[in-house]
């Protein structure tokens, strides 16, 4: 019976945490300044609740940012692991869309991050780039783009909003869907300009979290 009441709590911390950190990250982007009682309020948690897991705001903006490079780099791994490349790479850019996580760069600023997080956003930048050449490899995408570039990308559709939600996320599949399509067009023109990579994307992060 201890047990299963410790399992109990166990679950329902993480469930906590879970609503404090993705209402935290939807607060902070739409305002950075937004003080962390409004967290408290969007999560439905009680302040001191929050407080006893982040000591400060800037801990829990270092706390959303790990966590939600740690999930990109974990979705990516796994669409790694897909059988069909073309397959694993159109999951994660779905994933990758919908998650939120494409906002995380707009927090940059509000707080000093630690290197660990350009570490983090270095190796999940890799198993995009390995998603995109897994999928060339196999000949079921156009060969000049890179996962900078569909990062780049899929940053600019998340900014697409409606005060409609389900007319966001339909506008948002729509063009997702436009861009997967421009991707298997592997007889068109080569794309004009140096493709964006890896360290062109890192290089705010690592402005800010010093040597690593």
């Amino acid at each position: 019976m201890a047990s299963t009441r410790l399992r109990g709590r166990q679950a329902e911390a993480r469930d906590n945490d879970r609503r404090i950190l993705d209402a935290a990250l939807a607060a902070f982007c739409e305002n950075p300044s937004a003080p962390i009682s409004a967290v408290a309020d969007r999560a439905g948690v009680g302040q001191a609740s929050l407080y006893r897991r982040f000591a400060s705001k800037e801990a829990l903006l270092e706390r959303v940012c790990s966590d939600g490079m740690g999930r990109i780099l974990a979705a990516a791994e796994l669409a790694l692991a897909e059988q069909d490349p073309h397959d694993g790479l159109v999951g994660f850019l779905r994933w990758y869309l919908d998650s939120g996580t494409l906002r995380l760069a707009g927090l940059l600023g509000s707080f000093e991050p630690g290197a660990h997080l350009f570490v983090l956003a270095h190796e999940a930048n890799e198993a995009m780039q390995a998603l995109v050449e897994g999928a060339q490899a196999a000949g079921a995408i156009r060969a000049d783009v890179t996962g900078a570039d569909l990062t780049l990308l899929l940053a600019q559709l998340a900014t697409l909003d409606r005060p409609d939600r389900d007319r966001t996320a339909a506008l948002r599949r729509r063009y997702l869907t436009l861009v997967i399509q421009g991707l298997t067009r592997r007889d068109a023109p080569a794309l004009p300009g140096p493709a964006p990579d890896g360290p062109e994307l890192e290089a705010p992060w690592r402005e800010r979290a010093g040597p690593v």
